[in-house]
Formats: structure tokens, sequence, C-alpha cells
């Protein structure tokens, strides 16, 4: 005996409706935790620039209509993105020079680095103790009156010929101290972010099946 069942196009029509539902259910889902993922990873970032909040992303593919099977791609559009998520210990070659509160602003409003410092400003001279981090330090001329404040970058700039002429006092202050290496803490979890969202993606697909049969 032989049994042959056929399937009729009212049968496929059904199954195709029922696929078309199952695909904007999931659709919604994947794109709804996908928009959390981002939205709370964006809070979490809130302590830096707002540059750096911005390059939180989520992208969710195919780029248009649903899928039995979307995806979501979430993350940071920043190259050392992991040093915070995971923290670092970044070594020097063989110093990293740190700026220290007198160093002056200079791109971005960061406070310059070394060689920045040496372009636009001048001269930097090292200073070394025995048993304590060594310095770079600027020349500065300023009256005693005015050394009781941070130096000005115009001051800065004035005093990079510590031979030349000019009123008040010649001295070195530090702009930069060298370190070996700089370890870099914890500063957000993303990765908590996502997991936590993913595990409540089942929920919420249930959620748009149900509001799509009702």
């Amino acid at each position: 005996m032989r049994i042959r069942y056929e399937v009729g196009p009212d049968y496929r029509k059904l199954m195709d409706v029922e696929a078309r539902k199952l695909a904007r259910a999931a659709t919604a889902a994947v794109t709804e935790v996908a928009a959390s993922i981002k939205s709370e990873g964006q809070r979490e970032l809130a302590g830096f620039s707002k540059r750096f909040s911005n390059a939180m992303y989520a992208k969710v593919y195919p780029g248009h209509g649903d899928s039995l099977r979307p995806a979501a791609v979430v993350g940071l559009k920043v190259k050392y993105a992991s040093v915070f998520e995971e923290g670092a210990t970044i070594g020097g070659k063989p110093l990293m020079w740190l700026p220290l509160d007198g160093a002056p602003l200079g791109r971005g409003g960061k406070r310059m680095g070394p060689g920045e410092f040496v372009k636009n400003v001048g001269v930097l001279y090292s200073i070394n103790h025995p048993g304590k981090a060594p310095l770079l330090a600027a020349v500065v001329r300023e009256t005693d009156a005015r050394a009781q404040k941070s130096p000005s970058l115009r001051l800065l700039k004035r005093g990079r010929n510590p031979g030349g002429r000019g009123r008040g006092t010649v001295r070195l202050i530090p702009m930069f101290v060298g370190v070996p290496a700089v370890t870099d803490p914890q500063r957000y979890n993303i990765t908590r972010i996502i997991q936590r969202n993913a595990d409540q993606l089942a929920e919420i697909y249930e959620q748009k099946w149900s509001s799509i049969n009702e």
C-alpha cells in the first residue's frame, strides 16, 4: 500500500503566512534587543567623552525586511576599546611620559604630549634625581607674583629662550613625568550588558509573536 500526500495551494499559502509572522516576530525581537544594548552601553560610557559614547553601534541584519534568521552586531568603533573593557597594562619604550597638571592643552582639549609640546611650544629639559621618576620640564621667565599661578601657553612660549632678554626670573617647570608602565583598570562592562539582554531574547520574541497573533 502506498499513501501519497499532496500539499494544496491553500496549505502553502497558510504556511507562507505563518513563516512571515515568524520572521516578523524574530526580526522585531532582535531589533529591540540590539537597540537596548546600544542604549545601555552608551549609559555605561557616560564617564567618557560624547564622541566615545557615540562610537557605540548596533546593526541588525538583514538591513531591510524580515528574516527567519535575523542577526545583530553591536560594539564600539574604537580600536582600543578592549583596554577599558578588560583592563590592561601598557608599557613604555622605555618610558611613558604622562602630562602633569601644568602641561598645556592641545588638540581635542587634551593635554599635550612631549612631541606636540616641543613642536608647538618649545624645548623640554630633563630632570633626573636618584630614586625619583624622571621629569621633562619647560623654561619659564616670570615675575614672583605670576609664579603663584599655572603657566599660560603664552608664558611657556615666551620662555623658550632662557638666555634672552626679558623681565622675570627664569625657572624650570615640570611638564611630564616618565613611568615604565601604566595599568588601566576596567572602566566599563559592555559584555555583561550584551549577555543580560541576550538572555531576554526568547521572552521578547514570545511577546512579539503574541502581539502579531492578537
